[in-house]
C-alpha cells in the first residue's frame, strides 16, 4: 500500500514541479527581440548600426521615468528628443542615428534625479521592421500608452512590424 501511495504522490507533485520551473513568458510582443541597444554608465544607447530601427520601451519601475537625448559632440542642430513614461507604460521609438544616447531621470520634489536606465527600462527591437519612406528618421512614434496602443499607433503610421 505504501508503494501505491508513493507513486500517486509522485504523479501529483511531478506536474507541479515542472510548472514551477517553466520559464516566464516574455513581456515583449512576437518578433520583438532584445537586441540593437546597450548601456554605458547610466545611459541607454540605441541603434548600434545606424540603420533605420524600431524599439519598444517599457517603464518597469514604480515611478514616472523621463528620457532625454544626450547631446554628443557630433550632433548638429538635432531636435530634442524627450519622453515621459508612467509605470508599466510603453513607448515606441524610431531611429536612423547610430549610438543615440539617452539619459533617464525621475523628478523628486521638483528636482530631476538621474537614474540608471538599465534599472527601470525593458527594451526590445523589431529587427525586420519596414518603414514607409515618409516615416524614416529619428523620433518618438508613441509614448506613455499600453503596449497594444503603442503598437497600433505604429502600424497606423505605416510601420510594418514584421517577424
Amino acid at each position: 500500500m505504501s508503494l501505491v501511495k508513493y507513486i500517486s504522490t509522485a504523479l501529483i507533485i511531478s506536474p507541479l514541479a515542472f510548472a514551477a520551473t517553466k520559464p516566464a513568458t516574455s513581456t515583449f510582443p512576437r518578433g520583438c527581440e532584445v537586441t540593437g541597444f546597450g548601456y554605458s554608465n547610466n545611459l541607454l544607447i540605441l541603434n548600434e548600426t545606424g540603420a533605420q530601427s524600431f524599439y519598444l520601451i517599457q517603464n518597469r519601475s514604480n515611478v514616472k521615468v523621463e528620457l532625454e537625448r544626450l547631446e554628443t559632440s557630433d550632433a548638429f542642430m538635432s531636435p530634442p528628443l524627450q519622453a515621459a513614461i508612467e509605470p508599466s507604460n510603453w513607448a515606441a521609438f524610431a531611429s536612423d542615428v547610430k549610438n543615440l544616447n539617452f539619459k533617464c531621470y525621475k523628478n523628486q520634489d521638483d528636482n530631476a534625479a538621474t537614474i540608471d536606465c538599465r534599472e527601470v527600462l525593458e527594451i526590445c527591437q523589431y529587427p525586420r521592421v519596414r518603414f514607409a519612406l515618409s516615416n524614416m528618421g529619428n523620433y518618438w512614434i508613441s509614448t506613455n500608452k499600453s503596449q497594444s496602443a503603442v503598437i497600433q499607433d505604429s502600424v497606423t503610421k505605416g510601420i510594418y512590424l514584421k517577424w
